[in-house]
């Protein structure tokens, strides 16, 4: 049982992905209570009722270095997992950094506090041992999807309706779960070709593109699409993600349509970053500072980034295309330092918001300010 808060896992093959995904769900319990029953103490006021499998006191241990919260249930008293924090404050609708201060035994009084005047029901997501989310038990504010069908349906479609599809990669820990597949297509290569020659940059080399999906049962994310392309000799973020959320969501449905929509969705991000093509940047380096500083990337990654930026193209003016080139090179980066894949996958988000920044507001003269 994979228990411990700051578990992961990789896969290296679908079929190792899918049986991960059967194993947990074969465990995971979904909860429904009305939200004023809930209680939180603080761990070690109260024992925990035991769990197949696994001893209560590998729980507690765990527990106690992260957590250290239990919630007291009707019927059972379970331990607290990390990933479950936010959306447990988010039904006793209480937030801000000053609780991230403040004993968990305080934390616990002030929780309860704030439960007990709390509406509706709650959602409780119980899986390998803790309980790893608390969300609205309304099923306008969130419909399960399950990531066993999600993932399949994902797979049957790519594989389906693309002349080579290949799995990359998986990751999983107990807030998410990403998988990653190269396409090769004629119809990929043929939109980015002609995109090109419309912004006046032939190519007639063949490109490769990778579709990602990562979804959350802990409220984390919807069911999300993330497109990259593989240039020749470069990798390319093309924008936003196509989202399911799972609030107002028909569930599976929803997604369906979504994974069906994949190459349309494909054609309009890619539309989107070649606008960039247009956009004429006369201090290249100023405005990738201030676009990725305004993104909130982080201020070492930021320098690297910007210096490696500029030692590869002498920070001659360019369009803002070939800047944003030079940002989607920051996860390479992160790589190479050893960033995990949440962080990896975080970084990707923040990337893709950069195309729809106001390019020329950071396009200003003077030395480069990290």
């Amino acid at each position: 049982m994979y228990y411990k808060d700051d578990f992961y896992k990789e896969f290296r093959t679908e079929k190792e992905l899918c049986e991960y995904l059967e194993e947990i769900d074969s465990r995971a319990e979904w909860i429904r209570i009305t939200s004023k029953k809930l209680k939180v103490a603080a761990a070690g006021e109260e024992t925990c009722t035991e769990v197949p499998g696994i001893s209560l006191e590998a729980l507690e241990k765990d527990t106690l270095s992260h957590s250290r919260l239990v919630l007291i249930l009707p019927e059972r008293i379970c331990y607290i997992g990390n990933s479950a924090i936010k959306s447990l404050k988010g039904r006793a609708r209480i937030d801000g950094k000053a609780l991230a201060d403040v004993d968990k035994k305080t934390l616990a009084e002030i929780l309860n506090k704030c439960l007990k005047v709390a509406r509706g029901r709650a959602l409780i997501r119980f899986c390998e041992g803790k309980i790893r989310a608390v969300l609205s038990g309304d099923e306008k504010d969130y419909a399960i999807i399950s990531m066993p069908d999600m993932y399949m349906v994902t797979s049957a479609y790519i594989h389906g309706d693309y002349e080579k599809a290949t799995f990359l990669n998986g990751y999983a820990d107990h807030y998410s779960v990403t998988a990653s597949w190269q396409l090769e297509d004629t119809k990929l290569t043929d939109v980015y070709k002609e995109l090109m020659q419309n912004y006046g940059r032939k190519t007639d080399k063949d490109i490769k593109a990778v579709v990602r999906i990562t979804t959350s049962d802990v409220g984390v994310s919807g069911a999300n699409i993330f497109y990259s392309l593989q240039e020749p000799t470069r990798n390319v973020i093309l924008g936003n993600a196509l989202k399911v959320t799972h609030k107002n969501c028909k569930g599976m449905e929803d997604f369906t349509e979504n994974i069906e929509s994949i190459f349309d969705y494909y054609r309009e991000v890619l539309k989107g970053v070649m606008r960039l093509c247009d956009i004429w940047i006369e201090h290249p380096a100023n405005a990738m500072a201030g676009i990725m500083k305004q993104a909130g990337f982080g201020k070492k990654l930021l320098a690297e980034t910007v210096e490696q930026f500029k030692a590869t193209t002498g920070n001659e003016p360019c369009s803002a295309y070939e800047i944003y080139c030079g940002i989607c090179e920051s996860i390479t980066i992160a790589r190479q330092e050893k960033t995990n894949e949440r962080g990896l996958l975080a970084l990707e988000e923040k990337i893709a918001g950069c195309v729809s920044k106001r390019w020329h507001e950071y396009d200003i003269p003077g030395t480069v300010k990290y």
